[in-house]
């Protein structure tokens, strides 16, 4: 059986999916603000994890980081300081960290999926961008962006140049229409009981698919985080209780 991570926390929080790409954006700035005010809410012992695309494209270089998620990293630094316990599982969009998150602001960072057990609970974390049925096309692509020979190219080309490149490819990829989010959402949750407990885990969370979604069925939780673009949701942990909420500043 895999070993599960021991987290002690009182409170337990799992967020996903804010994409954030450029505080210039149309509406950016104001989800960032209400992200920052998430993290400074947190209470000093809690816990957080960041399952994946929290930024729309995210790729560090030896000796650069984007200092456009400047007052974010900011933030998560500072939720550090106070003890804050935080955990990162890259997606679709951020996989390429290197050492800056954990060895600068105290994140740790996790390179698949893994298991939480605390309040009782066991818990699988996974991004999700795996569990799209009938996308081959998607996983080759997946395999391709995270060969360690292709992220060693990517390098050489300047950080400005590979995020324009990035973006282009990025917006492509989102062109999803909410009905089909809510679909799909509902599809994995019908499937849940047979495909995503067999870990020994009674909760499954994962994010990907941007529409919010608990089901609770025979003592196990599944949850679909949903985003922090249109729904602000997240999910706690509390009192060995999962609960999907969704933030209010």
């Amino acid at each position: 059986m895999d070993d599960y991570l021991q987290i002690a926390s009182p409170e337990v929080y799992f967020l996903a999916d804010s994409h954030f790409c450029n505080q210039q954006l149309h509406g950016e700035a104001e989800r960032r603000k209400l992200f920052v005010d998430f993290l400074e809410g947190l209470a000093d012992n809690s816990a957080l994890f960041l399952l994946g695309d929290i930024f729309d494209f995210y790729f560090e270089y030896a000796s650069v980081v984007p200092k456009r998620f400047f007052e974010i990293f900011r933030s998560l630094s500072e939720c550090g300081v106070r003890g804050v316990e935080m955990h990162f599982l890259g997606g679709n969009h951020d996989y390429w960290v290197g050492d800056f998150l954990q060895n600068q602001i105290g994140i740790r960072v996790h390179s698949d999926d893994f298991l939480v057990q605390s309040q009782g609970r066991k818990i699988r974390c996974t991004h999700g961008d795996l569990l799209i049925p009938d996308d081959r096309g998607y996983r080759t692509l997946r395999a391709v962006l995270r060969n360690p020979l292709l992220i060693e190219l990517a390098k050489i080309l300047h950080p400005d140049l590979l995020t324009a490149i990035a973006s282009g490819v990025s917006k492509g990829s989102k062109k999803r229409k909410r009905r089909a989010q809510e679909e799909m959402a509902n599809h994995l949750a019908d499937i849940a009981k047979e495909n995503f407990f067999k870990w020994d885990n009674d909760v499954f969370v994962m994010g990907h698919v941007h529409y919010p979604l608990h089901r609770n069925q025979d003592g196990r939780d599944f949850v679909i985080i949903g985003d922090w673009i249109d729904n602000f949701s997240y999910a706690r942990l509390h009192e060995g209780k999962l609960s999907l909420e969704r933030f209010k500043s």
